[in-house]
């Protein structure tokens, strides 16, 4: 009698007859989408022991997760030979305006908004578009390895080898958030080269349950160790290039970006098999209004630094840092409002009828 594949109780569909998503990943983008905006309103706190492991128990895996989904819903940016290059115009775009904001609230808390944003450096909240542009730009490079998926999986491996020791070479800092994009490459082509398909065999298989147990291990190491343990180590979790550590540290470093490829690949295949088929209402609408979350709540977050909010905030009481914790979730949840998303819609196609005259999209 034939096996019936395991089915979720959101399907996938086609779009145009273009985009086969995955609708069941939306409750994981909505899960990391409110972990990135619980994420930034910590990091203003003083880092207490409480703090500080909030802090890298989230950052040890969240934008690798984050990253490798968008890898994933990326299969529809090149197909048979054609490059939606306006798929990149879109990232600049809005690159370009997140930028531009962002310059403004941050210049408020610094006391002086520079007249002009530096818009080929960045390290904040928006490097992620920038990177997300440049993985675009790769895309029909690798993308010959997607049909196999042993193929596939040993490019990933040379790719993390490849990063591991290339970063001792390259050095260039934020420039175009070339730092972080190029260390979270692997994660982008673990999503790209996933399938429907190979996440339902994970879902059945023998290695789910092993996976959420140790995945489970790492976060309350990071959590409870960091702290005490791993703080000369903390730099790995954002990416940073290799200049950044102490010359002391440079003889293995190697491995350390490879341990940390490690625990983040498999934190996240943890939090992507713990949530894919359950029902999460909230979690999967957050994660169809990501965009709009990830716009505002930075600048409101600064703009609460400006008003003094976090002076009113005692990082040594844990009950305040749980206040803010739910406040950044709350916020998180307001700014997935469907009334939000036609603004953001119209922000992001801005240039479509010009794209689409061009047979960019």
């Amino acid at each position: 009698m034939p096996v019936r594949r395991a089915r979720s109780h959101i399907d996938s569909h086609t779009y145009k007859g273009r985009i086969q998503r995955d609708m069941r990943l939306d409750n994981v983008r909505g899960i990391l989408i409110m972990i990135v905006v619980i994420g930034h309103f910590l990091l203003p706190l003083t880092r207490t022991r409480f703090v500080t492991g909030l802090i890298y128990a989230i950052y040890i895996f969240h934008m690798p997760c984050f990253i490798m989904v968008s890898g994933y819903f990326a299969k529809s940016v090149y197909r048979n030979g054609h490059f939606r290059w306006g798929k990149i115009v879109q990232l600049l775009w809005l690159y370009f305006v997140y930028k531009s904001v962002v310059n403004i609230t941050e210049g408020l808390i610094a006391g002086h908004i520079p007249l002009l944003p530096d818009y080929f450096h960045e390290s904040g909240a928006p490097w992620y578009l920038m990177s997300l542009a440049t993985y675009y730009m790769t895309i029909p490079v690798f993308d010959r390895f997607k049909r196999d998926p042993l193929h596939g999986f040993l490019t990933v491996a040379v790719m993390m080898l490849a990063v591991s020791f290339g970063k001792y070479v390259i050095h260039v800092g934020d420039l175009f958030s070339f730092d972080r994009t190029f260390t979270l490459l692997p994660f982008f082509y673990i999503g790209y080269y996933g399938s429907q398909g190979l996440l339902d065999r994970f879902l059945l298989s023998p290695l789910r349950r092993p996976t959420d147990i140790l995945a489970l291990f790492f976060w309350v190491a990071a959590f409870f160790g960091t702290y005490d343990f791993f703080m000369k180590y903390h730099l790995v979790v954002y990416g940073a290039d290799y200049t950044r550590y102490l010359p002391e540290m440079h003889g293995y470093l190697w491995a350390l970006n490879l341990l940390w490829y490690f625990i983040a690949s498999i934190v996240s295949m943890g939090l992507i098999g713990m949530t894919l088929n359950r029902r999460m209402a909230v979690f999967t609408d957050l994660g169809r209004h990501t965009l709009q979350i990830y716009f505002l709540h930075r600048p409101i977050r600064d703009l609460m630094q400006y008003f003094g909010f976090y002076e009113m905030v005692d990082a040594n009481h844990k009950t305040h840092v749980i206040f803010v914790v739910a406040l950044s979730a709350l916020l998180a949840i307001l700014l997935g409002n469907d009334l939000i998303a036609p603004g953001f819609a119209k922000l992001r196609s801005v240039f479509d009828p010009l794209l689409e005259k061009y047979n960019a999209l």
